[in-house]
């Protein structure tokens, strides 16, 4: 149970990481203005920053629970 709240409590901190890092390439990458220079919600950039971070929370979970184990079996 140790291995599963220490893997949870890694993965929400990977996910505000990356769900941050992803959002700011995103918006600089593509940024949320129109043609004639006005600004509008950067829905897009934030729904690639949400999907993102929860694939790479998944696999920082997976990750983390497999390093755990080893480390217990030893």
């Amino acid at each position: 149970m140790k291995i599963y709240l220490i893997s949870a409590l890694i993965s929400i901190v990977m996910m505000i990481l990356s769900a941050v890092t992803i959002y700011n390439i995103a918006d600089y990458i593509d940024p949320p203005v129109t043609d004639d220079g006005h600004p509008y919600m950067p829905t897009e950039n934030i729904a690639k920053s949400l999907i993102g971070s929860l694939i790479l929370t998944a696999i920082a979970f997976i990750a983390a629970v497999k390093i755990q184990r080893e480390r217990q079996k030893r």
